[in-house]
């Protein structure tokens, strides 16, 4: 087993199936675009979004603890506040959809129809729950709510158009360990085409750089 399946397999299937409902939401697989090539199609879950979300999330982030800075996992804590806003949604009659029972018991976010989950992520932003119901660290704290919320929309259009899923096998390593297995799909999308020193020719400034005597002068 490489070391991406060997991670994800050890976070709990429903924050996994939490944060998979997560991105395909917010960039959702569209097969109607396969006129325009293969990888058109390809959504925030075909590029593994949801364990780079999972990843930042327990490695990247910091909360006061006492009087320091620590890094603190909110994988599954971020999962559990989406599924409280899930439960709140349909309890307060305002889900457009009826959820999917299958699946609701593993994850009441992911029970919902994708416009819903949008709509949760607005109900969180604007406050618009009992705050109480909320797990820690962000029961009663608005603030740190609303941080998440937009937290999870940036970071999830930041991993789907970043190189992430062409690190392959290795995208769940420390970052000084990923290495590129492949041209990024996402690239392709848009047409990045790719890293290059420098691209100051499509800004309109063609520059000369002289390099004498181990200095560099532009003219």
């Amino acid at each position: 087993m490489h070391r991406a399946k060997s991670y994800i397999n050890s976070i709990d299937l429903s924050t996994v199936a939490t944060f998979r409902a997560l991105v395909e939401a917010i960039v959702p697989n569209t097969p109607a675009l396969a006129v325009y090539g293969a990888e058109q199609t390809a959504g925030a879950v075909d590029l593994h979004i949801h364990e780079y979300m999972i990843w930042e999330l327990d490695h990247s982030l910091s909360l006061f603890l006492g009087t320091h800075l620590t890094v603190v996992p909110l994988a599954a804590p971020t999962a559990q506040l989406l599924n409280a806003g899930a439960v709140q949604l349909v309890t307060s009659g305002r889900a457009q959809h009826a959820p999917n029972h299958a699946v609701w018991e593993s994850s009441p976010y992911a029970a919902l129809s994708p416009i819903d989950r949008i709509r949760v992520l607005a109900m969180l932003e604007q406050l618009d729950v009992d705050l109480g119901s909320l797990p820690p660290p962000y029961q009663y704290d608005g603030g740190i709510v609303r941080f998440m919320v937009d937290f999870l929309n940036r970071q999830t259009m930041f991993g789907n158009y970043s190189e992430w899923s062409a690190y392959g096998t290795t995208r769940l390593a420390t970052p000084t360990e990923r290495r590129l297995e492949y041209f990024p799909i996402s690239w392709k999308q848009v047409g990045y085409p790719g890293v290059v020193p420098g691209y100051r020719a499509l800004l309109g400034y063609k520059l000369t750089i002289v390099r004498e005597g181990g200095e560099s002068t532009i003219v």
